[in-house]
């Protein structure tokens, strides 16, 4: 048995010497090492240190080969220079969002040792640090046949305000968006399997999200609105944990989680504000002076589910699935005002004070299940069934006092109960025959059905009722024509019945089709179809919707790109949309049209120009978008990148990219800036040490 590296005189053992790097993890002598200094040598020793603590005890297992451990590390770094933004900040921060400063753009390492005790794998990946709106974070950890972990994190920096949206004094030349956010997202996942691959896997799972931010939010009362600030906070924590049953034949999951969530916004002005109505009622000009308005949310959720899967014979596949939730909510709502308002009628008052509470509970039961069957060698059936119910019963209890300048305040109270129950069930039957070898044909009918009751609007006392009904046609067809063509047509159509929402598919036509050719090993071209067609014919609502879509792409690779490659991109689309709505000012029934026609593409040329087995390499494309019709947008981001590898592990390049942006209807949302991004991509260990 060896003595242990760590017991021995690293300085002065010359047998220590005579180690060289790969010896020194394996344990082994070599006489590649020609001496080294003591600093070195303590280097060497604290690595294999770490590799003792993660594999085994005995030192046997500590100097294993180094053929069973496997360490891979790469990173991405560099500093990106950004110009100033010429134009609209705002709608910049709101496309782009991509500040200055050194960056790490990705780094990965990797761990593989089969002979550890604790842990056979480690995988840790990050991506878009350093100041980027989207960041993200991952860990893999394995044992085999003991345990695999796995943890999240996504960091997501969400900033909205372009002057253009929800702005209705942008006719006057006010440059405000009342629906306005700043906020940073935050997402993290733990996930821990027991015995994986095993007949019982038990596990664990928990999910954080939360959210946190400021903004502009309007303050609704009779006759006007009050754009004002607002701070917005939100979390959300789920937990779940059960057991996977796999065997030959079937699988049963058995699952039981939870879920707590809370939801905080406060809104607040102490300065005079007009509002959004420029013009006085009778005679009075609205404003408003002082204002603390808040809410709170709070809620959890208990759910069962269960999930079976089976294939008890073989022209047979089976799956159901069972969920079962009781979710339930309380709410408190407050807000102090002062100004001058419109009640209704000729009266006007000067504050009012507002106090809500109220809860709910929404039990909820859903389920589905599937059935394959393949009673010949050229038949498939599928057969898809599924269901959702839930209702909800709550109470609320508000109470209001108004504050008028002539007569004593006045004090309202009110205690609800209201009632949301809603139903949703379908069924789909697919049938898939291969007509030839080359020609497969499916024909399927979808039904969906269900009712639903609201509680009544502000614009009726009456209870509402909806309800759905729809038969929808399906067919589709893939051709093989040759080994390296493919083709694909996939349509569905209802004659249109009965939708909940206005908008909803009533009588349309889809149709998606997709071709895709291997001309040759290094050359791929493909396309693509799709269109919709959706009409809702009520007299009331005369609803129209139609999208057409058709691509196309090509990807030349000769000699496995390493001279020379093309890859491109281009789609034309147009949308319509035309339907009736009531104006909230008056509630007079107006038309809503928007038309758009696009156009999309993307390009990259790589050129490596010397022949070097290091492969140095320029690129040259970019990506466009133009439009015309109700909001035409010209959107260009040209770029040009340099390659330039220094060793098989360190490669420097530069990157130019320029983002430009114009709408001629909103000249203010222009904006254009370049960006230069220089640095390293260094992957120093590729193969086991």
């Amino acid at each position: 048995m060896r003595t242990p590296l760590l017991q021995r005189d690293l300085c002065n053992n010359p047998r220590s010497d005579k180690r060289g790097y790969r010896d020194l993890l394996s344990g082994g002598d070599s006489p590649a090492s020609q001496g080294g200094d003591c600093c070195r040598r303590v280097v060497f020793a604290l690595a294999l240190s770490i590799a003792t603590l993660l594999g085994a005890q005995q030192p046997e297992a500590a100097l294993a080969p180094a053929a069973a451990r496997k360490v891979s590390l790469s990173l991405d770094t560099g500093y990106r220079f950004v110009s100033d933004v010429a134009g609209s900040r705002e709608t910049y921060r709101s496309v782009v969002n991509l500040g200055e400063g050194p960056k790490l753009f990705g780094a990965d390492f990797g761990l593989e040792d089969a002979t550890s005790r604790w842990l056979n794998r480690l995988s840790v990946s990050a991506h878009s640090w350093g100041g980027d709106p989207y960041n993200t974070l991952r860990v893999e950890a394995e044992k085999k046949g003991a345990y695999r972990f796995t943890s999240d994190y996504r960091n997501i920096a969400y900033y909205n305000f372009l002057p253009s949206f929800a702005n209705p004094g942008l006719e006057n030349g006010v440059v405000l968006n009342q629906r306005s956010f700043d906020v940073r997202r935050r997402y993290g996942n733990v996930e821990l399997e027991l015995y994986p691959n095993r007949r019982f896997v038990p596990y664990l799972i928990y999910s954080h999200d939360s959210g946190s931010g400021s903004g502009i939010t309007p303050f609704f009362t009779n006759g006007n609105e009050f754009p004002v600030a607002t701070l917005l906070r939100d979390q959300t924590n789920h937990f779940r944990g059960g057991l996977r049953m796999e065997f030959r034949r079937y699988h049963i999951t058995l699952e039981q989680g939870g879920a707590a969530f809370k939801d905080d916004q406060h809104n607040w002005t102490r300065d005079k504000n007009l509002g959004n109505r420029t013009t006085p009622i009778f005679g009075q000009q609205l404003f408003l002076t002082d204002l603390e308005q808040a809410y709170g949310v709070r809620g959890n959720n208990l759910y069962s589910k269960a999930i079976l899967t089976a294939a008890p014979v073989n022209w047979l596949n089976f799956y159901g699935q069972f969920l079962y939730s009781r979710p339930t909510s309380e709410v408190n709502y407050t807000d102090n005002s002062r100004g001058l308002f419109y009640l209704g009628a000729t009266r006007f008052f000067n504050g009012m004070d507002t106090l809500l509470g109220s809860e709910a509970k929404l039990p909820r039961s859903a389920a589905s299940a599937g059935v394959e069957l393949r009673p010949h060698r050229r038949l498939r059936i599928l057969e898809v069934w599924s269901t959702d119910r839930f209702h909800n019963a709550g109470s609320a209890l508000l109470a209001e006092q108004f504050l008028f300048a002539t007569s004593p305040a006045q004090t309202q109270q009110s205690f609800t109960l209201t009632r949301l129950a809603l139903n949703y069930n379908r069924q789909q039957v697919d049938l898939l025959f291969d007509l030839t070898k080359k020609l497969t044909l499916r024909g399927g009918h979808r039904y969906e059905w269900g009712n639903a009751s609201v509680p009544p609007s502000f614009l009726t006392t009456a209870q509402g009722a909806g309800e759905i009904r729809r038969h929808v046609g399906i067919a589709g067809l893939s051709y093989r024509p040759l080994a390296k063509l493919t083709a694909n047509i996939d349509y569905e159509g209802s004659p249109g019945d009965r939708s909940y929402f206005r908008t909803s598919l009533q009588n349309y036509h889809r149709l998606k089709a997709r071709v895709r050719w291997q001309a040759r090993a290094s050359l791929t071209i493909g396309g693509s179809f799709s269109m919709l067609d959706n009409r809702n014919p009520a007299r009331n609502i005369d609803y129209e919707f139609r999208t057409r879509s058709a691509g196309a792409t090509i990807e030349w690779r000769p000699q496995e790109a390493r001279r020379f490659s093309i890859l491109a991109e281009y789609s034309r689309s147009t949308l319509l949309s035309d339907i009736r709505f009531l104006e909230p000012q008056n509630l007079q029934p107006v038309q809503s049209l928007y038309k758009d026609n696009a156009n999309t593409g993307t390009a990259l040329v790589r050129v490596s120009p010397l022949k070097s087995k290091l492969n140095p390499y320029m690129e040259l494309g970019g990506a466009l978008f133009t439009s015309t019709g109700t909001r035409p947008t010209d959107y260009w981001q040209p770029l040009g990148r340099i390659n330039c590898p220094v060793t098989k592990a360190v490669t420097g390049y530069a990157e130019w990219r320029w983002y430009e942006m114009s709408q001629p209807f909103f000249a203010m949302e222009g904006f254009r800036t370049h960006h230069l991004i220089i640095g390293l991509r260094i992957n120093p260990w590729e193969k086991q040490p």
